[in-house]
């Protein structure tokens, strides 16, 4: 038996950079002509698929897991990325929220309302909408599409991803100028929950979630009480897990 040779397929994963077009279309079109010749091959079912995901499990840095997302969303916790759970639990340990742990049901059930377990990340809209928005701080052209809702807060406008850059900066010693050359497309998949950190921290939600419980907070993230009942059962059922 012939031991396996990585070849060009390899070659290109180890080289492949989201930044650069051409690897971008390339993968694109070879996507493309997989799911035409047998679009099951390309199913998060499919045993490649899983055996990828699989190697590249590692224990994640914090309290959420994948197979805690499982229970919490009913989604399979292989869909969970390691970036994404490293993200969330960056948020609830930078916010206070992890050693106060009704309060992180309180955010957790917030978060799953607003993003529909996580399914909406990026805000549909195109963001036209939102251009000459100066009380979001959109005064470029195009910063309403670049600056749409991001993230499970669809946190918006420009003064916010210049604050955000400017946290991570602070707090991280990351210098990131791509969060604001690029917003919502590039932040949703490098900081898909951080994103938050500035305006939790500004609106004061922690302490809200302490002091007022979960009905203030659901107010202060939506305005009022649309999807209340949602909010309730995702929180009820973050009683159940989140212990």
């Amino acid at each position: 038996m012939t031991s396996f040779k990585p070849g060009k397929l390899a070659d290109f994963f180890a080289y492949y950079s989201a930044d650069n077009p051409h690897h971008v279309a390339a993968v694109k079109s070879l996507q493309e002509e997989i799911e035409a010749l047998d679009p099951s091959l390309m199913r998060d079912s499919a045993e490649w698929v899983r055996l990828y995901r699989n190697q590249a499990l590692r224990p994640p840095k914090g309290y959420f897991t994948p197979f805690l997302l499982q229970q919490l969303t009913g989604y399979d916790h292989s869909l969970f990325e390691a970036f994404f759970i490293d993200d969330l639990n960056d948020l609830m340990e930078c916010t206070g929220f992890v050693r106060h742990i009704d309060a992180m049901r309180m955010l957790f059930a917030n978060l799953a309302h607003e993003s529909a377990n996580f399914k909406y990340m990026v805000e549909i809209d195109p963001g036209y909408y939102l251009n000459n928005r100066l009380d979001l701080g959109n005064r470029i052209p195009g910063d309403g599409p670049r600056f749409r809702g991001c993230g499970p807060l669809q946190v918006t406008g420009r003064t916010h991803f210049e604050a955000f850059y400017n946290w991570l900066r602070e707090h991280k010693g990351i210098d990131d100028p791509a969060i604001v050359e690029r917003g919502t497309e590039y932040v949703a998949n490098k900081y898909p929950f951080l994103i938050a950190v500035s305006w939790i921290e500004r609106n004061d939600l922690l302490n809200i979630c302490l002091t007022q419980g979960f009905e203030a907070c659901c107010v202060k993230i939506n305005g009022g009480y649309n999807g209340f009942s949602d909010r309730q059962y995702k929180y009820q059922l973050a009683k159940k897990f989140i212990v």
